[in-house]
Formats: structure tokens, sequence, C-alpha cells
């Protein structure tokens, strides 16, 4: 996975995180070992952070994978609160589906198969925090679908958005990227200058976009 600091500085920060259960580390570990793209560990405590800081007890996810941040973000909410997740791949969604069913939360983790951009519509309810790490290039999407449902205060997270700092100058920008990279930077613009949002992009991970729902 590619971090946008020096590896010194992750190294020392990710230190300073208190370990999580053993069950959830080996997960992680694991994912790690198969190098799939799961949330960094700086970013995952900041979104520790946020769900203590909200009390939430809603959350919903754009980009399941094989289910190591629904399960992650939902122990941090004491197994009390509902993540409803969206995966377009079926095989990471069928892994995911027995890895929540692994760790005893298929009762609080709704996992939908599909692409986000339509299941999105349908889902019901309000979230207190949303977390975004899906295709690059359909995060605006994403995003207002998302909005839509948010509850008055709450907070948009959208991971990966500087992705290995090709965002940040056209100096690392390779060819094949760059309809990816010129999608990001409108997506950051957009959710940075909408006065109905009040944006902080973050060095973390691979960079995260904070975005508050005024």
């Amino acid at each position: 996975m590619d971090n946008i600091n020096r590896e010194y500085i992750d190294s020392y920060i990710n230190k300073l995180i208190p370990d999580e259960n053993e069950r959830l580390e080996a997960f992680r570990k694991e994912c790690e070992e198969r190098e799939l793209p799961i949330i960094h560990k700086e970013v995952g405590q900041l979104i520790k952070l946020f769900i203590n800081q909200l009390n939430a007890k809603s959350i919903i996810e754009v980009g399941t994978n094989v289910g190591y941040s629904s399960i992650f973000m939902s122990c941090a909410m004491n197994n009390q609160g509902k993540v409803v997740t969206v995966e377009r791949s079926e095989k990471f969604y069928n892994e995911a589906l027995e890895n929540i069913k692994d760790f005893g939360l298929d009762k609080n983790i709704d996992v939908y198969f599909g692409d986000a951009s339509e299941i999105l519509d349908s889902v019901e309810g309000t979230f207190d925090l949303a977390f975004i790490d899906a295709a690059k290039s359909y995060y605006k999407t994403f995003f207002d679908k998302c909005s839509e449902k948010m509850k008055p205060g709450g907070i948009i997270l959208s991971d990966n958005v500087l992705y290995q700092g090709m965002i940040a100058t056209d100096d690392l920008v390779v060819r094949r990227k760059k309809t990816l990279v010129r999608n990001l930077r409108n997506y950051l613009e957009y959710i940075s200058h909408d006065e109905r949002y009040v944006t902080s992009v973050l060095p973390l991970g691979d960079g995260l976009a904070v975005t508050l729902i005024k």
C-alpha cells in the first residue's frame, strides 16, 4: 500500500497507535500479506476518533473489499451500531460476508452487492458517518449520494484522495492515470469550495479528505 509521507514518519505514528484486539490485528496482517487495499492504520485511528466524537451509531461505506474496514468500524462502535456497506466485486462481496460472519457481526453490518452509484439510491435511513474508498473516478457521484443521507453535522471521509502524490503535482502523474487524476482533482475542488461543506484534506495514508456536512 502506498503512503505519501516518509516511511519513518508513518512508522513512528503507527507505533503510537494501540493494537486492536488480537483477532482484528491478525485479520489486518492477513490482509496486508495479501496486499489488499485496506485502510491505513493511522487513517483507522482517525476514523475511530470521529466515531467516538460523533457518538456514531450509523455508518455508510462505499467499497467493502473483504470487510476489514466495516468490521473495524463496527468494533469501534462497540458492536452497537449499524454499518451499511456496498461492494461491486462478487469475489470480495462473498469473502466479506464470510469474514463478517466469522466475527459475529452479520447483524451489525449489512453488505450490498452491486454498483454503489445505483445501490445507494435504494439504501434507507440517515447516517452519522460515511467512508468512501472505491473507484476514484466516481468519488463525486458517491459523495453526492451519501451526502443526501447524512445527518446534519455528519462527516464524510474520502480515502486515498492524494493518490501516491499524483494529485498534488504533475511531476508524478503517469499517462494511464491522467483521467483518474483529473477527476480526483475536480472532486477535491468541489468538496473544498462548495459552501454546504467544510473540508480538510489531510496527508494521512494516501490522503484523506474530511468533510463536515453543515
